[in-house]
């Protein structure tokens, strides 16, 4: 496992200096990164079952012109949950670079590599990855109200669980912000998530709609909601229909220091 891990962040980082010197950056090299970890109950899928996963990614800027950045990046993620399943109890990771086009409108990403999954008492998986994902949030005052909301979708080989398998999600999220008091927010919020995939599995052909209400602030720079929502799910393929409450906790972090030469 770590030695899947430790390859593939060595020829990631080799290869970003190798591209560095050659396109000769000026002054620094930018090392953007983040920390988004998530906790909570899963919801009608999995009854009284809590999960919690947390995904760290560091990547290196080889290439920079205006909004668009060549990245090579490493990124590690540990999930858990209370029940002791197979699929939730994993550390899948993936090493390789990444086009991004940031801007106004959101922020669109192509990405290559090496992905990884490890499962205890299980072999380690090591596939292909290639994906494009984008993401764009929002706030839109109006007077006095704010109406944050986020959209993300993601299509392409994702997971080394499934190497061959085709994934596309989305999500769309909507609030209003009832009351704000200092840095504190209240947000009533509706949201739905979507996914399909080419080999037909259950557990990647299905949709979520959550209406609910999170308090979100920042902490040092980190962005938190913690709330509760009423999830309602539906299987593309048997139309079966099922909900029930959830509770969760969501914390991201990101950074972007500056390696100078």
């Amino acid at each position: 496992m770590f030695k899947h891990i430790t390859l593939a962040a060595v020829l990631v980082l080799t290869t970003l200096g190798t591209a560095s010197a050659q396109e000769g950056l000026r002054s620094s090299v930018a090392l953007p990164g983040s920390v988004n970890a998530s906790f909570g109950t899963v919801g009608p899928l999995e009854p009284g079952n809590a999960l919690g996963n947390a995904t760290f990614e560091q990547g290196v800027t080889a290439w920079r012109r205006g909004p668009l950045f060549v990245i090579g990046f490493v990124d590690v993620t540990v999930r858990a949950d209370t029940r002791g399943y197979a699929w939730n109890n994993t550390m899948p990771y993936l090493a390789g670079g990444k086009v991004t086009l940031a801007g106004a409108g959101g922020v669109l990403q192509a990405v290559v590599g090496i992905a990884g999954d490890v499962r205890q008492g299980a072999a380690s998986r090591v596939s292909r990855a290639a994906h494009v994902s984008y993401w764009a949030g929002w706030q839109r005052p109006i007077s006095a109200v704010a109406f944050p909301g986020s959209v993300w979708a993601t299509s392409g080989f994702v997971t080394a669980s499934e190497p061959d398998n085709w994934i596309t999600a989305a999500h769309v999220e909507q609030g209003v912000t009832a009351l704000r008091r200092g840095g504190i927010a209240l947000v009533p919020f509706a949201a739905t998530t979507v996914s399909v995939d080419t080999e037909h599995r259950p557990w990647n052909n299905r949709g979520f709609v959550d209406a609910g209400l999170k308090v979100s602030t920042r902490v040092h720079g980190a962005a938190i909601d913690l709330g509760v929502a009423q999830r309602f799910t539906r299987a593309w393929q048997t139309g079966e229909t099922a909900s029930a409450p959830v509770v969760f906790m969501n914390v991201w972090l990101g950074w972007m220091p500056r390696l100078h030469r």
